[in-house]
C-alpha cells in the first residue's frame, strides 16, 4: 500500500469511529446523563484523543500497551534514523495485515511500514532487546526470514566524465553487434532491475519499459535520483537504432526494463534499503512477464531475509544475475571474500573485464564467480537525459542479465539452468583453463551462444547428486556444479541422462562406493550409488553409448575431498580417489564435438 493511501486509510478509520459514537450516544442523551448524575462526567474528544487506538487507556487512566493488529496504528517508519532499531520482516504469504500475527503491541513499535504484502519494516522501541525479539519472531511459523534493517551499496565505481559521444567497446567485445537483427519475439521479455530507479522519459528508453515500483515514494510512478539505475538499465535495453546515443545488449529484440527503485535518496546515493530490495525481488518473482532479475549491488554480511527472497526468485524459475563485487584490489581488506547476493545459490555472478580482455583489478573474484563481461568504462544511458561512462561490476551484471534475456527472446522453452550452461559452454575461456576464481567460465560471447541455440542439433547432459543431508538436489545442465565444495558433504549418489533432442546418443556410468568398491554401470537417469546409507561416492566412470558416441566427447571432473577440483577425465577414465578413503563433494560435466578442445587440463583426473 502506497503512503498516501495510507493516510488516507487513517483518517477514514478514525472518522468512522466518531460516528459509531455519535449514533451510540447522542448529543442529548449525554447532556441529560449530565444533569441527572453527579457520578457520571462526558469526556471531551480531541485530536490527540482520536489519534489514540482503543483500550489504549484504562480506566484509571494508565496506558495499556495495545496489540499491533496494523502498522497504521503507528508512525511511518524512516528509514534513515534508527537503522539500528529496524526489522526487516519476510512473511510466508501474503497478507494486507500480516502484522497481527506477530502478537507485538504498541509498547514494542514505535513505527513501521508495510513495504509489501510480504514484507515489513518494523522500528521497535529502545527499551526493547532487538535481538530478542528477532529470535522469537524467526520461530514464528507465519515468518520465513527477520534480519536487521541494513544499507546495501551498489557496486559501480565514480564515472569518468560526463560525454555524448563515446566508444561501445563492450557490445563488439562480446559478439552482440552481431545479434542485434536476429532475435525478433511478439512477446516482450522483461527484466526487472532492482536499484535506484530510472529516468523513464530518457530518449534511449521509449517504448522499452514497463510498470514498476517505486519502493522509496510508495508510487508505480519510478524515479532516479541517484543515476545508478539508469546507467545499469541503459546496459540492458537502450534502444536500438533509434539514431540516438548508445544501445543495449538487447537489441531489437523485444526485451523490457521493469525498474524497482529501493534506494538512491539523491544524486551518487550508493545505498539500497534492504526491506525494499526483499520486497522487489518478490514482486518480481511473482510476475510472469519477468524472466531475469538484475541486482547490481552486493554486502559482505549475511541476510536471511535477502536469501528467502533470492530463493523464492530461483523457485519461481527466474534468472538471477547479480554483480560480484569491486572489492577485488589486493589491498582491500575483502578481497576474495563472498558478496552477497551474488555468491547465493543458483545466482549468476558477474565479474568485470577491461578493453584487453583482462580483470577490472577492482573486480573481485572467488569461486563463486561464474562469468564475465565488460564492466570499466562502457558507455551507458545517464539519469540527465544523456550518457556517460560508467565503470564497476554494476555494469558487467546487466550486460550477462541482457544477454539471458536475449536468449530467452530466442528460445523460449529454455529455463535459467539452461540458459546459464549455454553462456557458460559458449563463454571465451580467459585466465587458467576452464572455470576459474577470476572470470568463471569467462568472457561471454552472445553471438556463439545465440548460435548455438539455432541450430538443428543441439547436446548435453542433465544430471542430479544425492548430498548428504540434503537429499537429491535439483537437476544441473552441462557444466554446471552439482554437490557441494566447502561443507564437508558428501556426494552418495547421482543420475545422469542426456539431451539429445533425436539423436541417438545415450550415457552410461558407474561410481565407485565407499566398503562396496565400483558398482557396475547404470544409465540414462538410473542411480548409481546410494542413498540412506552414509556411505560416499569415491570416484566415477561416465561414458557415452548409441550411435552418435563416435561424434562426441564427454568430460567430466569432481571435486574431491582434501584436493579440491581435479582435472578432467574423458570417455570412461576414472575420476576420483581409490583406496583414500576420501568423498567426492560435487561433480560438472559436459558433452562436446569430436576433437573440440578439453573444458581445462586432463593431467591429473584420479589418484590412487
Amino acid at each position: 500500500m502506497n503512503k498516501k493511501t495510507r493516510r488516507i486509510k487513517q483518517i477514514t478509520r478514525w472518522l468512522a469511529i466518531m460516528m459509531v459514537c455519535f449514533l451510540l450516544f447522542p448529543a442529548g442523551s449525554l447532556a441529560e446523563d449530565q444533569v441527572n448524575s453527579d457520578e457520571q462526567t462526558m469526556e471531551t474528544v480531541t485530536p490527540d484523543k482520536m489519534g489514540t487506538p482503543p483500550n489504549e487507556e484504562s480506566e484509571q487512566g494508565n496506558q495499556t500497551p495495545a496489540e499491533i493488529e496494523t502498522l497504521e496504528q503507528v508512525p511511518e517508519v524512516n528509514i534513515n534514523q534508527n537503522t539500528d532499531q529496524q526489522i526487516v520482516v519476510v512473511y510466508a504469504d501474503s497478507g494486507e495485515d500480516n502484522v497481527k500475527n506477530l502478537a507485538l503491541t504498541t509498547d514494542e513499535v514505535v513505527s513501521g511500514e508495510q513495504v509489501s504484502n510480504r514484507v515489513d519494516l518494523i522500528e521497535v522501541s529502545v527499551e526493547t532487546n532487538v535481538e530478542a525479539l528477532m529470535a522469537d519472531l524467526a520461530q514464528n511459523p507465519n515468518v520465513l526470514a527477520v534480519d536487521n534493517n541494513a544499507k546495501i551499496e551498489v557496486t559501480a565505481l565514480p564515472n569518468d566524465p560526463y560525454v555524448v559521444n563515446g566508444s561501445a567497446w563492450q557490445f563488439q567485445r562480446i559478439g552482440a553487434d552481431q545479434t542485434w537483427d536476429q532475435v525478433s519475439n511478439a512477446d516482450p521479455v522483461v527484466v526487472a532491475v532492482i536499484d535506484t530507479g530510472l529516468n523513464v522519459n530518457h530518449p534511449d528508453f521509449v517504448g522499452n519499459t514497463v510498470a514498476g515500483y517505486d519502493f522509496v515514494t510508495g508510487k508505480t510512478n519510478v524515479v532516479d535520483l541517484a543515476g545508478h539505475g539508469t546507467a545499469v538499465s541503459g546496459c540492458i535495453a537502450a534502444v536500438t537504432n533509434n539514431g540516438v546515443g548508445t544501445a543495449g545488449i538487447a537489441g531489437l529484440a523485444n526485451i523490457k526494463i521493469a525498474p524497482y527503485r529501493t534506494g538512491g535518496m539523491y544524486s551518487g546515493d550508493t545505498q539500497l534499503d534492504v526491506a525494499y530490495i526483499c520486497a522487489a525481488i518478490l514482486k518480481a518473482a511473482e510476475r510472469p512477464e519477468v524472466k531475469v532479475i538484475n541486482m547490481s549491488f552486493g554486502g559482505y554480511g549475511t541476510f536471511s531475509s535477502l536469501a528467502v527472497a533470492v530463493n523464492e526468485a530461483v523457485s519461481a524459475g527466474k534468472v538471477v544475475v547479480a554483480s560480484s563485487g569491486n572489492e577485488g584490489e589486493s589491498w582491500n581488506a575483502r578481497v576474495g571474500q563472498y558478496s552477497y547476493p551474488a555468491s547465493y545459490d543458483h545466482v549468476i555472478s558477474v565479474g568485470a573485464i577491461n578493453k584487453d580482455n583482462t580483470r577490472s583489478s577492482f573486480s573481485q573474484y572467488n569461486d563463486r564467480v561464474d562469468l564475465s563481461a565488460p564492466g570499466q568504462s562502457v558507455l551507458t544511458t545517464a539519469k540527465s537525459g544523456g550518457y556517460e561512462y560508467a565503470s564497476g561490476t554494476s555494469f558487467s551484471s546487466p550486460i550477462v542479465a541482457g544477454a539471458c534475456a536475449v536468449l530467452m527472446a530466442a528460445d523460449t522453452s529454455l529455463n535459467a539452468g539452461a540458459v546459464e550452461t549455454i553462456l557458460k559452454s559458449t563463454a571465451l575461456d580467459l585466465g587458467t583453463a576452464g572455470s576459474d576464481a577470476y572470470y568463471g567460465s569467462g568472457l561471454i560471447q552472445l553471438n556463439q551462444a545465440v548460435a548455438s541455440i539455432n541450430s538443428s542439433e543441439t547436446i548435453g547432459t542433465t544430471y542430479r547428486t544425492h548430498v548428504q543431508n540434503v537429499g537429491w538436489q535439483i537437476w544441473k545442465y552441462d557444466g554446471q556444479s552439482s554437490g557441494t565444495s566447502g561443507q564437508s558433504l558428501r556426494l552418495e549418489g547421482i543420475e545422469i541422462k542426456m539431451n539429445n533432442l533425436g539423436t541417438d546418443l545415450g550415457v552410461e556410468y558407474q561410481t565407485h562406493v565407499q566398503n562396496i568398491g565400483w558398482q557396475g554401470f547404470k544409465s540414462n537417469g538410473q542411480t548409481s550409488g546410494t542413498y540412506g546409507q552414509s556411505l560416499r561416492l569415491e570416484a566415477i566412470q561416465i561414458r557415452l553409448t548409441g550411435a552418435a558416441a563416435t561424434n562426441y566427447d564427454v568430460y567430466y571432473r569432481v571435486h574431491s575431498q582434501n584436493y579440491g577440483w581435479l582435472d578432467w577425465a574423458q570417455n570412461g577414465g576414472s575420476s576420483g580417489t581409490q583406496g583414500k578413503s576420501l568423498r567426492l563433494e560435487a561433480i560438472e560435466i559436459r558433452v562436446v564435438p569430436k576433437g573440440a578442445a578439453a573444458p581445462g587440463s586432463t593431467n591429473r583426473p584420479f589418484i590412487i
